[in-house]
């Protein structure tokens, strides 16, 4: 929007740090804070300023010494309240600190732990309050700490799993919490109220079957509103509202509103209000737009208005704070778009008179969706063997003392670009794609630089996750290069526990393939090549095979939402079949000489990993993710279009990924297995890119021998299955030398 866009003031210089998470608040006097997070050079700290004539007075940092995350700010009796969590020394720590009338209080410690996070600032009407969370392996709690001359704490979920939670009072001694939680299947929304000084029953406030996450909450009158938003199966989303108030000793929920539904793929929301009872909410519309709603004093919603640019750059993380003038104060994140930009991202404010929104109301910005979201229109059926089925193949085909493990290792959460929380996208891959393991790979650098705490944000979560019974979490990122400078391709950064460092594309240590490889080589690491053809048309996502190391870049993947990449003229019903450069393929890099094995993943932007997209079968002893990351680092692993089918090749005792000598003279013996969970329509060896063997398929499984006598100095064959309903796998080639 061009008006906005004019009167918009940056308040952080992109070109000097990266500065994300901004928040605002105005007090009695209409005076504006607002707080940022700032990143430079692995210092990571909390900035306070006032707004003064639209500009920022009096910087300072206000968080201690570790590395900040994510701060809340709010007005109670003109003081001015921030809170965040901070990590250092491996520990967790919720900090808080006040200001008033130009003077800092000192840094309040509230709480530490192994997991801190989502802090939220309100007061009960007497104290200012701090509700988050405090999580470990198994739980997440709501904490609300009340900050009177001591904390009082005081866990409220009674779920097991609760997050981001909000809070707020109606001004007759009632006091509300909302958060969403963990059901075992979904995530409800649910608000409790404070009665008489006793706690209520959790009061859903969603009425739908699907993700409704992250609420917010403001006092409006007597009463509160939340508002929070919804995720659902291909992109689905929508925005929502309710009023929640005491009526004869009980809390009542009332005006429920849908405010929005469409498709995309990324939400944030917010929501403020001030004396007189207009109500303003924002959200982002994708990652490209922020929109504020007013509801006036009948009750009734206003047609949406974009605050931010609407010029296709990202427009991230919004917050708002409604000032008695009825004027709007506003702050968000802005970035840059996809392809060889500046990283960096910037806090951008501004403020404006609700009487003058309707001259902007656009009618058709929520029509619009990103064709990036569209899901892929094959059904696909996500069949599987039986444990006694599996455990007999395995048994059949000398694998007795392995178990064959499923997980999707490539996909975002919205600490990226992506739709769903960080935990959303664990419980969705034990739940929903019922996985085995997976890893969270969120960008380094897009729509703004991986900071270091969100590096250990990730670290911690990956821990919590890898500890929940029969799951596995690898610890990983994307190196996305060509967002910032060259066209280098993406490739995933794997470790195998905990430990391991964060190499961004923009960083010294990771600003090419040749020092990441060292970088992640000295971490016990290995990155592997994804969408090796991709093109994305103005930039290139495409591998640059130039650029290889054997010791750390050991898989390619080589089937995701985007295409099949096994060779360039491949296509799928399962994939978007997106434009493919030539020479990049799987089969391009074999043909090079490298050594590489295959696995499948969705690159899932929506929630959907483990379901669109491919998958990888693991051959491990026992299911940690040690063991996962060495079966993909020995090449043991083989990559589906999405189906479980069991696949093997052998040549004798030696399993697929392996490099083995045979003596010139003799043949090799091929051993093949396959029980597929459809008919299967052929089955193919490939020997150096070309079919050697080809087998029409008769029902479900298939065993088979070949030998092969034609031999050069090397040679590799892997296997290829098709399903009669189009599913594929790929198992890892075996590499035979002449002896």
């Amino acid at each position: 929007m061009e008006h906005f866009k004019h009167t918009s003031v940056e308040i952080t210089d992109i070109w000097q740090s990266s500065c994300q998470y901004p928040d605002v608040t105005v007090n009695s006097q209409n005076e504006t804070f607002v707080v940022w997070e700032k990143y430079l050079d692995h210092t990571e700290v909390i900035q306070f300023a006032q707004m003064i004539d639209n500009h920022p007075h009096n910087e300072v940092q206000i968080s201690g010494s570790g590395l900040a995350l994510r701060p809340s700010m709010h007005t109670f009796n003109d003081r001015i309240i921030t809170a965040w969590s901070e990590f250092e020394n491996e520990v967790w720590k919720l900090c808080v600190r006040e200001y008033k009338d130009g003077v800092f209080g000192a840094v309040q410690v509230i709480d530490e732990g192994e997991a801190l996070f989502y802090p939220s600032v309100k007061d009960d009407g007497t104290h200012p309050v701090v509700v988050y969370n405090r999580q470990g392996v198994g739980f997440s709690d709501t904490i609300v700490a009340t900050l009177g001359e001591t904390v009082t704490r005081e866990k409220v979920n009674t779920a097991v799993k609760s997050y981001r939670p909000c809070f707020d009072h109606d001004g007759l001694g009632h006091c509300f919490v909302a958060y969403d939680l963990y059901n075992g299947v979904n995530y409800d929304v649910v608000v409790r109220a404070k009665i008489d000084g006793v706690w209520g029953e959790e009061i859903k406030l969603n009425q739908t079957a699907i993700y409704s996450t992250h609420p917010v909450m403001t006092r409006v009158g007597n009463k509160v509103t939340v508002a929070w938003y919804e995720n659902g199966k291909h992109c689905y989303f929508s925005n929502n509202v309710a009023d929640v108030e005491v009526k004869a000793g009980q809390a009542v929920v009332s005006n429920y509103t849908v405010l929005t539904e469409n498709r995309n793929w990324y939400n944030n929301i917010d929501i403020t209000a001030n004396s007189q009872g207009y109500t303003v909410v924002t959200y982002t519309w994708g990652k490209y737009n922020a929109i504020i709603r007013v509801r006036d004093l009948e009750g009734v919603w206003s047609q949406p208005v974009v605050i931010t640019y609407n010029d296709s750059q990202c427009a991230v993380r919004p917050h708002i704070a409604l000032d008695e003038k009825n004027v709007l104060h506003y702050i968000w994140q802005f970035g840059n778009k996809n392809g060889h930009m500046h990283r960096y991202a910037s806090i951008v404010y501004n403020e404006v008179a609700l009487e003058v929104l309707p001259q902007f109301y656009d009618l058709e910005i929520e029509n619009k969706i990103d064709q990036f979201v569209q899901p892929i229109p094959a059904e696909k059926a996500l069949d599987s063997r039986s444990e006694e089925e599996v455990a007999a193949w395995l048994k059949k085909n000398g694998y007795e003392n392995l178990t064959l493990t499923f997980g999707d290792i490539h996909g975002q959460s919205n600490l990226s670009d992506a739709l769903g929380e960080i935990d959303q996208y664990y419980h969705y891959a034990i739940k929903d794609a019922k996985m085995d393991f997976c890893a969270l790979t969120d960008h380094d650098d897009y729509p703004d630089i991986a900071t270091d705490s969100e590096w250990e944000w990730n670290r911690t979560t990956r821990n919590l996750f890898n500890g929940e019974k029969n799951f596995a979490v690898l610890l990983a990122y994307e190196w996305t290069s060509n967002e910032y400078k060259h066209d280098f391709g993406h490739k995933n950064v794997y470790y195998p526990s905990s430990t391991g460092g964060l190499y961004r594309s923009t960083d010294p240590e990771g600003n090419n393939p040749t020092v990441l490889f060292a970088s992640i080589k000295k971490d016990g690491g290995q990155c592997i090549p994804h969408h090796p053809a991709a093109n994305w048309g103005l930039v290139s996502a495409a591998t640059d095979w130039d650029y290889h190391d054997p010791e750390v870049q050991r898989v390619v993947e080589i089937f995701s939402r985007h295409a099949d990449y096994e060779k360039f003229e491949n296509q799928s019903k399962y994939t978007k079949n997106i434009m493919k450069f030539e020479r990049h393929c799987a089969q391009d890099a074999l043909a090079r000489g490298y050594h590489l094995g295959f696995i499948a993943g969705s690159d899932s932007h929506q929630m959907e990993h483990g379901v669109e997209g491919g998958i990888l079968g693991a051959f491990v002893p026992t299911l940690t993710s040690e063991n996962v990351w060495s079966a993909i680092y020995n090449r043991f692993t083989y990559g589906t279009s999405g189906a479980r089918i069991l696949a093997s090749l052998k040549i004798g005792s030696h399993h697929m990924g392996e490099e083995i000598m045979i003596p010139a003279g003799e043949s090799v013996k091929l051993d093949v297995s396959v029980l597929a969970v459809n008919d299967l329509r052929t089955v193919q060896i490939i020997k150096n890119n070309e079919v050697l063997v080809e087998m029409e398929g008769c029902g479900q499984a298939m065993d088979f021998t070949v030998e092969d006598s034609e031999r050069g100095e090397e040679d590799y064959y892997y296997l290829r299955v098709e399903q009669a309903d189009d599913h594929c796998a790929w198992c890892s080639p075996i590499w035979v030398k002449r002896g």
